[in-house]
């Protein structure tokens, strides 16, 4: 009888250990290759030109997305279509945007100067848009994926992949 109860107490210390040791917060979720630029480049047939959407994500806290046409053979920059600024904030696997400047080129034409976008108002009151962040290929792919919102179409585009740049 005696043999039981060193058993049932080494059985309740493993049980014990491997629960605590599978729990997952996600603090431990390595964002080291986060932070610098990263982009996707289409080739956008009807202008013969790049369509190259960017993100570049600061130590600081703060992000700038750009949609801009490049020039394919010089990657100069003809245009912007969307630009972005804003603060973001991290939680293991998630990263949550908040955008303070929205700027868009209107429907006149596919891109224009920075001069030439238009603000979008911003709601203040309301919640930043959350995504789950996935790294690919070692680190050198992004993938944000955000949920689908009914309320906002646009929100119901494929998730962007962006590759690394610096």
């Amino acid at each position: 009888m005696s043999k039981q109860k060193p058993i049932a107490i080494f059985f309740m210390l493993l049980v014990s250990v491997l629960t605590l040791g599978c729990t997952d917060s996600g603090d431990d979720f390595n964002h080291a290759g986060l932070y610098g630029s990263w982009g996707m480049i289409n080739f956008h047939e009807d202008h013969e030109l790049d369509l190259v959407h960017s993100l570049v994500l600061n130590q600081d806290g703060s992000y700038q997305r750009s949609i801009t046409y490049r020039d394919p053979e010089s990657g100069d920059l003809v245009g912007y279509s969307h630009f972005q600024e804003g603060s973001f904030t991290l939680e293991g696997e998630t990263i949550a945007f908040e955008a303070e400047k929205d700027l868009y080129i209107g429907n006149e034409a596919a891109w224009g100067n920075m001069d030439d976008l238009i603000e979008m108002e911003i709601n203040s009151g309301g919640q930043p848009l959350s995504s789950t962040l996935e790294y690919r290929e070692e680190g050198s792919k992004l993938a944000i994926i955000t949920e689908c919102n009914d309320v906002m179409s646009a929100m119901c585009v494929p998730d962007p992949v962006y590759s690394k740049i610096s």
